[in-house]
């Protein structure tokens, strides 16, 4: 095994080096959102918690916490660390897991949804796109990226572990 490193809620992790591995654990209704550049396998992971900080107010979290701010931030980083000196046109790709409904109550607030939306949308207005996502549903899933292959796998309760 290579060095992991657990990205917490809030939290994000970038690298280009073969030997590691970025992992989040638990995603119930927040989402990792996971930046390739397939061309310097470069990856990055942002644990994302709520839309935008409105969303949580009267407290102060890191900026991997929101997505208004950990989208743009998380593009940034990958850039960086591509030797890339803009994100646009760079073939950086993005995938979503998470977004989950794992709360059974009848509330049409649905936060995960909420959220995904609001990633997808920054994403979007970044130019960055969405090529695959295991979003939605009632369980948790845990994220794990191999930089050295540039492989994503989900894994959640009762399930093998599977590619994304």
């Amino acid at each position: 095994m290579g060095n992991l490193t657990v990205v917490e809620i809030g939290g994000w992790a970038v690298s280009n080096n073969p030997e590691d591995i970025l992992r989040t654990y638990s995603l119930g209704s927040c989402v990792a959102l996971i930046l390739h550049h397939p061309r310097t396998n470069t990856m990055g992971l942002a644990h994302i918690a709520l839309p935008d900080p409105l969303c949580h107010y009267g407290k102060s979290r890191g900026e991997g916490y929101y997505a208004s701010s950990a989208v743009p931030l998380l593009l940034h980083e990958v850039s960086a660390a591509a030797g890339l000196y803009s994100a646009d046109n760079s073939g950086i790709v993005a995938k979503l897991v998470g977004g989950a409904a794992v709360i059974k109550i009848k509330n049409p607030f649905h936060l995960g949804k909420r959220l995904v939306m609001e990633i997808e949308k920054s994403l979007q207005r970044l130019r960055t796109p969405v090529v695959n996502q295991d979003t939605g549903g009632t369980v948790p899933r845990t994220v794990t990226l191999y930089i050295e292959s540039g492989h994503v796998s989900v894994k959640s309760p009762g399930r093998k572990e599977r590619p994304l």
